[in-house]
This record gives C-alpha cells, sequence and structure tokens, in this order.
C-alpha cells in the first residue's frame, strides 16, 4: 500500500503539480506580508492542517463510495495495515508536495539552516497529526460534503487547542493540552522565524511525538474496525 500510494500520487500529474503550485501561491504573498508575524504563522499552519486532513480524508472516502477499499478488505490485506501504511504514505507526500514552498518561503524570510529544519520537522509532525484527523473523521462521515464539513471542523478544533488560535493560562489543563499537540510546534516555529524571537527546544517535541504514538497505536489497535466502516460507505445510501 505505501508503493502503491506514492506510486498514484506522481503518476496524477496534473494534482500533483495542483499540490505544488497551490501552496506557492497562496502561501508566499501572505508570509512575505507586512502582517504581524502571528497572524502570518497562523494562516500557515492552518493550510497545513487542512492539507493534511482533506488530503487523507477525501481519498479514503472516495475508496469506500467506489468499492476500492472493499476490494482490499477482500485481498486480506488487513485493515489496520492498510491505514497505517497509506496514512503514513500520504503524510509522506504531503510533506514531498510542501518542500518548494517551505524552501521558497525559508529563502524568502532569511531562516538559517537549523530554523529551515526546525520549520520541515514541525511540518512533518502537523502534516502526520492531520492525516490521522483525516482517517478517523472519513470513518464517521459517508459522502464527500460530510467529509469536507468534517475536516473543516475538526481541523480548526484541533488547532484551537493547540494554542493557535489564543494564548492559554500558564499551568491550566488548556496548556497542558497545546503543550502535547503536534499542532504546537508548526505554529511555534514559524512565529519564531517571522518575528526573531526564540524558538522551541527539542524537549518541546517529545509530547508531540508521543501524541502522535499513541494515535498510531489506536488505529493499529481499531484498525480493522475503522476499516471496516470505510467498506460500509459504498454500500451507504
Amino acid at each position: 500500500m505505501w508503493r502503491l500510494t506514492w506510486t498514484l500520487a506522481f503518476r496524477r500529474r496534473r494534482l500533483l503539480i495542483w499540490n505544488l503550485l497551490v501552496p506557492v501561491l497562496l502561501l508566499v504573498p501572505v508570509v512575505t506580508s507586512a502582517a504581524a508575524a502571528a497572524h502570518r504563522a497562523v494562516v500557515v499552519a492552518v493550510f497545513v492542517t487542512f492539507f493534511g486532513a482533506y488530503g487523507s480524508c477525501i481519498p479514503l472516502i472516495r475508496d469506500g463510495m467506489t468499492g476500492w477499499a472493499e476490494k482490499v478488505w477482500l485481498t486480506g490485506y488487513g485493515g489496520r495495515r492498510w491505514l497505517i501504511e497509506r496514512t503514513l504514505a500520504s503524510a509522506a507526500i504531503d510533506w514531498v508536495q510542501l518542500l518548494p514552498a517551505n524552501f521558497l518561503l525559508a529563502a524568502l524570510i532569511g531562516t538559517s539552516a537549523s530554523e529551515t529544519l526546525a520549520l520541515l520537522i514541525a511540518t512533518a509532525l502537523a502534516l502526520l497529526f492531520a492525516n490521522l484527523l483525516g482517517v478517523f473523521v472519513a470513518t464517521l462521515v459517508r459522502a464527500l460534503g460530510e467529509a469536507a464539513l468534517g475536516c473543516a471542523v475538526v481541523s480548526l478544533f484541533a488547532l484551537h487547542l493547540s494554542g493557535v488560535f489564543r494564548t492559554p493560562v500558564p499551568g491550566s489543563w488548556w496548556a497542558a493540552v497545546e503543550s502535547g499537540s503536534p499542532l504546537r510546534p508548526l505554529h511555534e516555529t514559524w512565529v519564531a522565524s517571522l518575528s526573531d524571537g526564540p524558538g522551541l527546544v527539542a524537549a518541546d517535541g517529545v509530547l508531540p511525538a508521543l501524541t502522535l504514538a499513541s494515535l498510531l497505536l489506536l488505529v493499529a489497535a481499531v484498525g480493522n474496525g475503522l476499516a471496516l466502516r470505510l467498506v460500509a460507505t459504498g454500500s451507504a445510501d
């Protein structure tokens, strides 16, 4: 499934070009504008989260509706293996597709090599988390319209919990939730890069990494059940 996902991504040339150009065309004018650094960082965080969540959820729903998910299930490939391999591949492909935009933005705002590396790592964490959100949304809906709305709602709520839209009171429950969000490093790293402020240290990535590991274990534990829900999409009214 890993190899198939990569092969399909690069053979769909029109979609590939679109996914390479849109981040550049949207993010470059925003990030290089005179808006406040915090506001520009919010736009990047929202775009990356939506990019990952929609890119994961919509194809899964389409596979369920067309019967492809059922065919994979009937081969005995295994629901958990299918979902984990596809999610990891999808997140990796998203990361590659965002590389031109990230490198161009890094050059335009003059980030150092270490800052650029931090941005790339933070992007990888955010994309994997967003792709996992897309998987869970796909198992809860039955149509493309529902998937689009579900991804928007869940993504915005996750961004809110990560501190993108507000600053929690230090020591509060919300602050603890924010520290474990895989979306937080992306937002904080962009704020630091755009404002020349202090960035996150390596220790700040431990809790987000543990969150991602926990979600992957959850998918592994209930993957067959999630896959069956996707298979059922093909028979939904």
